[in-house]
């Protein structure tokens, strides 16, 4: 039983001269990670659709980012190239007993995100 979609799209160069401190409050420590070792276009549809996917999440779950901030979810991709979020505490408590799907898209300009959350009942 479909819980919750939520979908978000954002200007890529919007991400092009962040302030570190910026960067931190979206991007989880394992993100900043990969982050900082991709080169400028990479990195702003990196950061854009983390961001993306992120605001997603809290369009899904209805609250926007009431309990939780970006940089504590974190998106990661599986050896196949498909992005997930990464289970945590966190996400275990947003999310009980939900499956989260998410589908992440990249154009020149934008890059846009899909968040599916399917439960019982």
């Amino acid at each position: 039983m479909i819980k919750g979609i939520g979908v978000d799209i954002t200007c890529n160069s919007r991400y092009s001269s962040l302030s570190e401190n910026t960067v931190r409050h979206i991007l989880s420590p394992e993100e900043l990670e990969e982050y900082k070792a991709l080169r400028a276009q990479a990195a702003c549809e990196y950061i854009a659709s983390r961001f993306a996917a992120k605001e997603a999440l809290a369009k899904a779950l209805g609250t926007g980012f009431s309990g939780f901030t970006a940089h504590q979810l974190t998106v990661k991709t599986d050896s196949a190239g498909c992005p997930y979020f990464a289970r945590s505490i966190l996400l275990d408590r947003l999310c009980p007993d939900v499956n989260i799907f998410l589908s992440l898209s990249h154009e020149k300009e934008y890059s846009a995100a899909v968040v599916v959350l399917d439960g019982k009942n």
